[in-house]
């Protein structure tokens, strides 16, 4: 079993030493008042964190163990957790969570000046910029997060998460009746909602392309893309708008879809695309304008470890044959002195016409934003750039394979819900099979979800505790109820390793055993 420690400092020392260091400064440790904001008293802000600390050092060299063992110190994962299960939600990183607190104590303590002071007191780790309302932080972070994605700066929105950006698109989509939507039988509600939304209120055609359950190791990108090839290209009503609609990586099975050319077919056919990227953020090096879609909705609290209610939104500007588009986010549409509004009907959107305001102002600014929480989401993908996405990717894959091969040893390459395929355009960080000989049959389903909801109780109750989950899934579109399940396993480079996946398919293979139920 694994033996590294948290390290560099844990959650206890976390809280001591911010609170000790408080209390040796005489307060929070702001500097003396600027010119153009005054100092906190420093009685409203003792004992909580006051400085921004930088992504945590790597010194190793990349690829190693010992590289990967420095990055999983930064988490305060314990040694007694196996956190195999940030498909849900990942682990914020240490500096993150302090930075998150010092946010907040800046902002609480001057509310008016907040940003200006981190930008002075932190120059190094706060760039700020001019907008319109004011000295801000928001714009240097979507730069630096357009430069990583691929993406030009004013086609990035710091989101909420996933669903926040899916309903963004929806409700800034002027919808028809005739207007048709190509999706998958794989999908989140996260998109299945606002997808029968525009179908039960706009009168739009829904197009679901059956993904198989068994995705096996002869399937092909050709294949696939001819799946929604075959959609696209029946006849739409004269005037009607046609949309592919889909997950990058399909959270029941972790399949990865090739994005690049779905996307392309799409454009081929005149028709839009929009991704479902909620796992793409932090384990995907993901290229924005490489991809060709014209929406990406991503998530920062699960692979990018941003920490809750935090996203990633890209829109895109550049290119020809933008999507009809009106924000989503109404906050600077118009006003009711000038109509129509001069962002009606136009992807030029101003909100005055000397104000341009592109997604990365329209659609970010949406009332009060919780800004504290974005920039540490951005800081925690500072640490994951410094890393190197690539690298994330790299390790994180080599991790599932090896658990995929360790499935495959003990059951067989049936067990898998998705084979390991000769094509890495297919892979993910997440693994999901079915150990039970009633993999396939629907009457039995009832019994295995029995059987696993037991087995990751007790998975959760040992030491160390063990965080997996299953997830279920109807097994074509014509069924009326989920009839099929898998466990699904997350493998994280930034804090799982090879030693973990030993142990938890040690203590799984065990429980599994003492279901009683028949095994492949």
């Amino acid at each position: 079993m694994h033996d590294e420690k948290t390290g560099g400092f844990g959650r206890r020392d976390f809280l001591k030493g911010a609170v000790s260091a408080a209390i040796a400064a005489g307060c929070i440790g702001l500097r003396e008042p600027a010119a153009h904001a005054a100092s906190p008293a420093c009685s409203l802000t003792s004992g909580l964190p006051g400085t921004l600390l930088p992504p945590p050092a790597i010194n190793a060299v990349p690829g190693t163990e010992k590289f990967w063992k420095q990055v999983k110190k930064a988490f305060p994962l314990p040694d007694d957790y196996i956190h195999m299960n940030t498909g849900t939600t990942g682990s914020q990183a240490l500096f993150s969570q302090h930075n998150l607190a010092v946010y907040n104590t800046y902002k609480s303590a001057d509310p008016r000046d907040w940003q200006a002071n981190l930008n002075a007191d932190f120059p190094d780790l706060f760039a700020t910029e001019n907008s319109i309302l004011g000295v801000s932080g928001i714009g240097p972070r979507q730069a630096a997060v357009a430069a990583a994605y691929g993406a030009n700066p004013d086609e990035i929105v710091l989101s909420y998460n996933t669903t926040d950006a899916c309903n963004l698109i929806f409700a800034g989509t002027p919808w028809q009746p005739g207007d048709r939507i190509i999706t998958t039988s794989m999908e989140h509600n996260a998109i299945i909602g606002p997808i029968a939304w525009a179908r039960d209120y706009h009168g739009v055609e829904v197009a679901v392309i059956d993904i198989p359950s068994n995705f096996d190791a002869s399937i092909t990108v050709p294949e696939v893309v001819s799946w929604f090839e075959t959609e696209l290209a029946r006849p739409l009503p004269l005037g009607a708008k046609q949309y592919v609609v889909f997950s990058e990586i399909f959270y029941k099975n972790g399949v990865r879809m090739p994005v690049k050319q779905i996307c392309g077919a799409a454009r081929n056919h005149g028709a839009f695309s929009i991704v479902d990227s909620a796992h793409a953020w932090g384990m995907i090096p993901v290229d924005c304008h490489d991809y060709g879609a014209d929406f990406i909705a991503g998530a920062g609290h699960k692979w990018l470890c941003g920490g809750p209610g935090t996203g990633i939104f890209y829109i895109r500007t550049s290119g020809s044959n933008l999507p009809p588009f009106a924000m989503g986010n109404f906050f600077l549409y118009g006003d009711q002195f000038t109509a129509p509004s001069l962002s009606y009907n136009t992807r030029e959107w101003r909100f005055t016409p000397a104000l341009a305001t592109p997604p990365s102002i329209a659609v970010q600014l949406r009332g009060e934003s919780n800004t504290p929480a974005l920039f540490a989401m951005t800081d925690s993908f500072s640490f994951f750039d410094a890393v190197g996405l690539r690298n994330i990717h790299d390790r994180g894959v080599a991790l599932g394979t090896y658990l995929k091969r360790k499935i495959e040893n003990k059951w067989g390459p049936g067990a898998l819900w998705v084979q390991r395929n000769a094509d890495p355009a297919f892979a993910s960080f997440l693994t999901s099979f079915n150990p039970f000989r009633g993999k396939n049959d629907s009457a039995q389903f009832s019994a295995m979800s029995s059987a696993m909801s037991t087995i990751l109780a007790n998975l959760a109750a040992q030491t160390p505790k063990i965080y997996l989950r299953s997830t279920t899934w109807h097994n074509s579109k014509d069924d009326t109820a989920d009839n099929r399940i898998g466990f699904r396993i997350s493998t994280h480079a930034m804090y799982n390793n090879y030693s973990q996946i030993d142990w938890m398919f040690d203590q799984l293979v065990a429980e599994i055993d003492a279901s009683g139920l028949p095994q492949l």
